[in-house]
């Protein structure tokens, strides 16, 4: 196999060496300039097309396949997210022949997964766009519950997400009152990170009561809103809302009282994967 040959010489072996070998022989073959040694490890030198950035892919062994995928996709730092997300995790720091095909087979077996996916539906509505320019020039918000009481008093979680880098917060709160929501929004996201110029939210009267208005118009924020025969149109934090609450049944199912405790991790998680609509991390788009 190539990855021994390379171990034991630099000397690219002939294709006529290579012609009988298997195709996964055969691949690594053409990436043997790609593969480098270092303190008698072997790796993949990956390196973006614009030459802008490199990365250094451990050649996996095939014993190691499958503890490698529980740590990317089933523990909670995998978040048992989907193939996309798992692909570019795994991808951060492995490589071996049929990667793509081993996390896709990995995701479509997963028990934990497969039971908390409910059938396929297809939905169709009218799309609406609307470009930004920056990050937290525009925020959606949200609140999702009610949830179990935690130990800390906590039953639901303000959700928010920026629209151009996709960085997302999520903030348990003992109640959805008005002044709560307006509290945890200055906390936790106007004071680091500055004031946005649009809130968009749903129809609740906690983010339309007098305070909240009074909140927007004192820091000169336009609210908006998704229409009452449409609340659902907002479709990016609704499914987020729906990644919140897979990931956390999938890991607090025994003890649903300190489901709070579990959200930083998750957010960590969900902050440093790639995002399939702008193909960057969130953490990326917003940090660099």
């Amino acid at each position: 196999p190539i990855p021994e040959k390379k171990l034991n010489s630099e000397d690219r072996p002939s294709w006529q060496e290579i012609a009988p070998e298997s195709p996964a022989t055969k691949r690594y073959w053409a990436l043997w300039d790609s593969l480098h040694l270092k303190d008698g490890v072997l790796y993949r030198k990956w390196e973006s097309d614009d030459g802008s950035s490199c990365r250094w892919q451990l050649i996996l062994p095939k014993s190691r396949i499958q503890e490698v995928l529980r740590e990317t996709h089933d523990s909670a730092s995998g978040g048992h997210f989907g193939v996309m997300k798992t692909l570019s995790k795994t991808r951060e720091r492995f490589y071996w022949d049929r990667l793509r095909a081993d996390v896709e087979k990995w995701c479509r077996e997963c028990h934990a997964c497969g039971a908390r996916k409910g059938p396929k539906t297809i939905t169709k509505s009218r799309l609406q766009s609307y470009n930004v320019g920056a990050p937290f020039e525009r925020m959606a918000l949200d609140i999702l519950g009610s949830l179990p009481v935690t130990t800390k008093g906590n039953r639901y979680v303000l959700v928010l997400i920026e629209y151009f880098t996709k960085w997302p917060e999520a903030i348990p709160i003992p109640d959805q009152e008005a002044s709560t929501v307006a509290e945890e929004l200055v906390r936790a996201c106007i004071s680091r990170y500055g004031v946005s110029m649009i809130l968009h939210s749903d129809q609740g009267t906690n983010f339309n009561s007098a305070l909240f208005t009074e909140l927007c118009k004192l820091l000169g924020i336009l609210k908006t809103r998704t229409t009452a025969l449409h609340p659902e149109s907002d479709g990016m934090i609704e499914r987020f809302n729906r990644t919140i609450l897979n990931h956390l049944s999938l890991f607090v199912s025994k003890n649903q009282t300190v489901w709070d405790t579990h959200l930083p991790l998750f957010l960590l998680v969900y902050r440093s994967a790639d995002h399939e609509v702008t193909g960057f991390t969130p953490a990326d788009m917003l940090f660099g």
